[in-house]
């Protein structure tokens, strides 16, 4: 008779918990990377590149940065996996397999100087899109 009232009891709480209330996840914040990007599919010429900068972190907690091409262009482009020493870098290049090209949404190999001396960290990187500038 007890194991009947532990398994009643069991069922009981089983479904309770089952009508507990439970948090939604949280809403993503507002994103203030993504404002201002065009995401059409648009290229820029790599040997355009003549800088990089930081950009804020994803909520997904991946690492952004801003490459710059030509004149007062920018380019959103976001890591998916490990890139460790990107945060160290003082310069980092592009490894796009002799194209001459970059596009929307095409993903591409960044090369980041490890702080091992003489090795480079291969990072798998998103190009997000071109940044819109305010006039």
């Amino acid at each position: 008779m007890n194991r009947l009232k532990t398994a009643a009891a069991i069922v009981i709480c089983a479904g309770l918990a089952a009508c507990a209330p439970v948090e939604e996840p949280a809403a993503d914040g507002y994103d203030t990377a993504l404002a201002n990007l065009d995401t059409t599919r648009a290229c820029f010429f790599t040997r355009e590149i003549n800088g990089y900068s930081d950009a804020p972190s994803s909520s997904a907690r991946n690492d952004r940065l801003y490459i710059s091409t030509g004149v007062n262009e920018r380019w959103l482009l976001e890591t998916y996996g490990s890139c460790p020493d990107l945060d160290f870098a003082n310069a980092v290049g592009l490894d796009v397999r002799g194209s001459v090209s970059v596009c929307t949404g095409q993903r591409e190999t960044l090369l980041v100087p490890s702080t091992i001396p003489g090795e480079v960290d291969r990072c798998p990187v998103r190009v997000l899109g071109r940044v819109i500038e305010d006039d």
